[in-house]
């Protein structure tokens, strides 16, 4: 789906889960040095009322076997496009957020999927740079747009 040719409610859905995930993303990195995934989820106009964005989270799953292991995020990932399917039929546009490796250049970044419900689905990354001192300074470059499979949207 050309993302030139959507109608302004459809972007304008998209740019505030987009906006509102990334601005969350960088806020936890900046006080917590860490994000889980999470998503953010816009609800309907109702009459008068302006949209609502929710947050959406789910709790990291423990390995009984090793309790130290790293945390699954991609299984967190798909626990969230679970909850989202479920509830998914509620939300007008949805934004998934995900912290990465960009492996190319060994950088860490912020990496959203936006989707609306017409189908129309687009992601961003975020590469940023920790302080190198506790306190310090934290660096974001310029998001990156990329092209992005509609998922949440088609299993609607």
């Amino acid at each position: 789906m050309n993302l030139e040719e959507l109608d302004e409610g459809v972007k304008d859905a998209l740019n505030k889960v987009l906006g509102t995930a990334l601005g969350v993303a960088r806020e936890q990195l900046e006080e917590q040095g860490v994000f889980l995934p999470f998503a953010i989820a816009l609800e309907p106009k109702e009459e008068e009322d302006e949209p609502e964005l929710r947050l959406i989270a789910v709790p990291p799953t423990d390995d009984p076997e090793d309790p130290e292991a790293d945390i699954d995020t991609e299984a967190m990932v798909a626990d969230l496009m679970q909850v989202l399917n479920q509830q998914g039929t509620h939300f007008q546009a949805i934004a998934v957020a995900s912290d990465v490796l960009l492996q190319e250049n060994d950088q860490d970044a912020i990496h959203i999927v936006a989707e609306h419900r017409v189908g129309a689905a687009l992601a961003i990354v975020q590469p940023y740079t920790m302080p190198a001192e506790p306190g310090g300074e934290w660096i974001f470059d310029e998001p990156a747009a990329e092209s992005a499979e509609a998922i949440w949207a088609n299993a609607l």
